[in-house]
């Protein structure tokens, strides 16, 4: 009898089949009846292949539940993509309201990007409503992050202020100054200006004026125009609202220390100027090939003996007008013209993404009233001199925290001077640079612990203390810091060096060497009233 009632092998499997298969059917039941409740309550839903590697399925899971863990803060927002046409009707018709960013594009803010987007007809933009505002982005990638997010760039701070760039580029013939300047303008909206073309939209927007009369004098004379003429028309092209609001860029323009000063008269300084160096075998090998391109239609004024001669009067002026803008405004870019045209392109929008984050930085301190860094702002040092605060080019920080006082005058990139209350103050390094931005109130009149004094220390060459004579040396020519640092005892008395002097309160000081020269230059009021000791005195 228990023979009968044992299971074989073969009756075991089907059983435990029947069972695996019966417990399949029933899971796909309830699963289906749990997709079905999920679809009406709109839940999504992720079919991930179980059949596969463990650690591929891990990666497939954390792949489709990316939107919902990257992006949990904005899981029950939905955005709307529309089209340009109907945004704007849409503001037109107060349907939806224009966002605090404007026509910024909240993803590039978050990039770093302190270029205004450049909209114009024929250009795409991709806008995208969210709640009651209107957001308008520049790509379909940048589109697709906000609608992934939207939560999130509502965070971002508003956007900067609008401030418009100014771009010079120059270099020798056929270097590719226009073409850079071209796709600058078609790609930010910045106005290209040449010489020739400032002057020919000026005379076609101001037919009746008198400098256009006179303009028109010289060009039936067949003679060049004055460079005075042509700069008041490049300064009258630049007060459009183009000009003012998105920027320029002069192609090719200036060329002479002449045309420098002209625009320097008439406040037209470029803040950041772009020079594309190329070889004159380049130069040649250029024109050679734009003579014979099929695209030309007309001939123009490249044969190789005028290359010569304008590459020659470019290098014979460039010096002058590189050294200028190095020396007064540090803004002086050097670029390599045979670089592919996309390199420079991205280098040159590199530079004005630099600098418009400057001057943003800059406007956003000084709206609120703090202290901000005027470096990268083209401030030139007679300006910076005619502008400098109580303290002079004496650091206000090392001032009040060390009592000491530090010459920052021989710091001339103004790399660590920082304006507060519409006056400049320069600092000892960035140290003292971050201690001024981030409290500046704590270290100028009225609240700073210690003001400039009235006598300030100098340092005086040979010849000066020639022309003193017969003025004696004070401390009877020995150097007090060595004296003060060796405890005041008889043999510190150090005899100073002629090389080493230095005026302080109307007394003629020598110091050992150039560190005591400099601790003295520090803290003269440390040394000067030392007496000499009384065995020194007896002896004499």
């Amino acid at each position: 009898m228990e023979g009968e009632d044992d299971e074989t092998e073969e009756e075991a499997v089907d059983r435990i089949r029947g069972e695996i298969s019966d417990r399949y059917d029933t899971d796909m039941q309830v699963i289906a009846q749990l997709q079905n409740t999920l679809e009406d309550l709109n839940i999504p839903r992720i079919m991930i292949d179980a059949s596969r590697k463990p650690k591929v399925v891990f990666y497939s899971l954390c792949q489709q539940l990316r939107s919902i863990t990257d992006f949990r803060m904005s899981l029950f927002s939905q955005c709307l993509a529309v089209r340009a046409r109907q945004a704007n009707e849409m503001l037109a018709r107060g349907y939806k309201q224009s966002s605090r960013f404007g026509r910024w594009d909240p993803v590039e803010l978050e990039q770093g990007c302190a270029i205004q987007p450049y909209q114009a007809p024929g250009r795409l933009t991709y806008p995208v409503v969210f709640r009651a505002h209107t957001y308008f982005m520049s790509s379909l990638e940048n589109r697709q992050k906000f609608m992934d997010n939207p939560l999130h760039y509502l965070k971002l701070a508003s956007p900067p202020p609008v401030v418009p760039v100014k771009l010079a580029i120059v270099g020798p013939p056929k270097s590719g100054k226009t073409m850079l300047a071209r796709r600058l303008e078609r790609d930010h909206g910045i106005v290209c200006l040449s010489a020739g073309e400032a002057v020919r939209q000026f005379m076609v927007e101001f037919p009746t004026s008198n400098l256009t009369k006179e303009m028109d004098t010289h060009l039936k004379a067949g003679v060049t125009l004055p460079d005075a003429l042509v700069v008041e028309a490049l300064e009258a092209i630049m007060l459009s609202q183009r000009c003012q609001t998105r920027g320029y860029v002069l192609d090719g323009y200036p060329n002479t220390i002449e045309q420098v000063k002209l625009m320097t008269e008439l406040c037209i300084i470029p803040v950041q100027i772009i020079e594309l160096t190329l070889s004159a075998k380049e130069v040649h090998w250029r024109g050679t090939a734009d003579r014979h391109s099929p695209d030309r239609s007309l001939p123009l004024h490249d044969s190789a003996p005028i290359l010569d001669v304008r590459l020659s009067s470019y290098k014979r002026n460039i010096d002058v007008v590189r050294s200028h803008y190095q020396k007064e405004h540090r803004n002086w870019n050097i670029l390599e013209g045979n670089r592919s045209k996309w390199w420079l392109n991205d280098k040159c929008a590199q530079l004005m993404n630099e600098q418009l984050k400057t001057a943003q930085h800059y406007l956003e301190k000084r709206t609120v009233g703090d202290a901000a860094s005027i470096f990268g702002l083209c401030v030139s040092p007679d300006e910076c001199k005619n502008r400098l605060g109580e303290f002079s080019h004496f650091c206000p920080v090392s001032l009040a925290t060390k009592h000491e006082l530090v010459d920052c005058s021989f710091e001339t990139t103004m790399k660590f001077t920082a304006e507060y209350r519409a006056r400049y103050y320069k600092l000892a390094g960035q140290k003292e640079m971050d201690m001024f931005l981030a409290e500046a109130h704590k270290y100028v009149s009225p609240t700073a612990p210690h003001m400039l004094p009235d006598s300030l220390p100098k340092y005086v060459t040979k010849a000066e203390v020639k022309q003193m004579f017969p003025k004696e040396l004070a401390f009877r020519g020995y150097c007090p810091v060595t004296y003060v640092l060796g405890h005041k005892r008889y043999e510190a008395l150090t005899p100073g060096s002629r090389d080493h002097v230095v005026l302080y309160d109307d007394e003629v000081f020598s110091m050992l060497d150039d560190k005591t020269m400099e601790m003295f230059l520090r803290q003269p009021w440390k040394y000067n009233r030392t007496p000499l000791p009384l065995s020194f005195l007896l002896l004499e």
